[in-house]
C-alpha cells in the first residue's frame, strides 16, 4: 500500500471518518484516497455495467440539439459580443472545488464535484469572475474596466422538471469588473451594455413581441430604481416590469430577468445582474462586477421548434 494511503487510513477514526475525510485531510491527502477508491472500483465495472451506465446516466447523454448548428451559433454569438468589448475566453472543463459554494452560496450537492481539488464547472460565470479577480488583484488604475465572455457547457447536478432542462447545455456567459466610480455609474453604464448585447443576440432569434424584461430591485436602493427607469436605457422602449423583492444573498443591488412566453408558459432565457464575488476574492469592497448568461441551447431548442411548425 501507498505510504500516503497507510497514514491516511492510520487518521481515520470509523466514528467521525466522514468528517476526517472532508476537512482534516490535506489535498494530497485527500486525492490519494480518493483515487485509490475511484482506481478500485473501475477495476470490477464490466463491460455490461458500462453500456447500462451510459444508456442510464443523464449526465453521460450527448446533447440533443443540431451540433453544426449549434456550433455556428456560438460563434455568431461570440463574435457579436466581442464587438462590443468582451474578450471571449475559452476555460477548462473543471473549476477549483468549490468555485460557487465559496461566493455564491450555491449548495455543493448542485456541483459534480472531481478530483485533484476540482469540480466540474457548472456555471461559467464564477470562473469569468476569478479570471476578473486575478486581473484587478494589483490594480491600481481605478477607471480600468475589465469584459470577459465565454461560451461554455455547463453540466448541474440538480434534476429539473422540465425536459427542456438538460443536465449539460450551452450557455453564453458575460461578465464585466472594475471599480466603484460613484452616482452608480459604473452599474447602469454595464448594465445597459450587458442588456444591449443580449437583447440583440436574442432579438435575432426569437419574436421580440414574445419577450419581456424582469428588473428585481432591492427595496431600499430608491436612488438605483429611479436610474433604471430614465430615459435612453436599451430597455427603455421594451416590455419591462420593475419589482422591489430582491431578498437574495446571490445578486445585489438588482438582478434583471428575459422571459419568452411560449404556448402560454413564461420561460427565462437569460439573466444577470452584481454580485459581490470579486469584493470577496480580492477583496476590496470598491469593486464591482456584473454577470449575465444566456440560455443559448434553450434559444437553439426553441429555434428548432419554430421551423418545425
Amino acid at each position: 500500500m501507498d505510504k500516503i494511503l497507510a497514514k491516511v487510513i492510520s487518521k481515520l477514526d470509523k466514528d467521525r471518518f466522514i468528517d476526517q475525510i472532508a476537512t482534516e485531510l490535506s489535498g494530497t491527502e485527500f486525492n490519494s484516497l480518493m483515487l485509490e477508491i475511484f482506481r478500485k472500483r473501475a477495476t470490477v465495472i464490466q463491460p455490461a455495467a458500462l453500456m447500462e451506465a451510459f444508456e442510464k446516466n443523464r449526465f453521460v447523454q450527448p446533447g440533443r440539439n443540431a451540433t453544426i448548428k449549434s456550433r455556428e451559433m456560438e460563434l455568431e454569438w461570440l463574435k457579436h459580443v466581442h464587438t462590443q468589448g468582451f474578450h471571449a475566453l475559452t476555460l477548462s472543463p473543471v473549476a477549483p472545488i468549490g468555485c460557487c459554494a465559496a461566493v455564491a452560496t450555491v449548495n455543493q450537492n448542485k456541483v459534480l464535484s472531481s478530483l485533484k481539488g476540482t469540480e466540474v464547472v457548472a456555471d461559467a460565470s464564477n470562473m469569468l469572475a476569478l479570471k476578473i479577480a486575478q486581473d484587478f488583484k494589483e490594480e491600481k488604475n481605478k477607471d480600468r474596466i475589465v469584459q470577459y465572455a465565454t461560451v461554455h457547457r455547463h453540466i448541474r447536478a440538480q434534476a429539473y422538471n422540465n425536459p427542456d432542462y438538460a443536465a449539460h447545455f450551452s450557455v453564453l456567459c458575460m461578465a464585466s469588473g472594475g471599480f466603484d466610480r460613484g452616482g452608480y455609474n459604473f452599474e447602469i453604464n454595464q448594465l445597459n451594455l450587458h442588456m444591449a448585447t443580449l437583447w440583440t443576440l436574442l432579438k435575432k432569434a426569437l419574436p421580440m413581441e414574445e419577450m419581456t424584461i424582469k428588473f428585481y430591485l432591492k427595496s431600499t436602493d430608491e436612488q438605483f430604481a429611479a436610474l433604471l427607469q430614465q430615459e435612453g436605457h436599451v430597455w427603455s422602449s421594451l416590455k419591462y416590469e420593475l419589482i422591489s423583492d430582491l431578498n437574495k444573498p446571490y445578486y445585489h443591488t438588482v438582478q434583471f430577468k428575459i422571459f419568452i412566453t411560449v404556448d402560454n408558459i413564461e420561460m427565462d432565457i437569460a439573466d444577470g445582474g452584481f454580485v459581490d464575488w470579486t469584493q470577496q476574492l480580492i477583496p476590496n469592497k470598491k469593486h464591482r462586477l456584473i454577470i449575465s448568461a444566456a440560455g443559448l441551447e434553450l434559444v437553439q431548442l426553441l429555434l428548432s421548434r419554430k421551423s418545425a411548425q
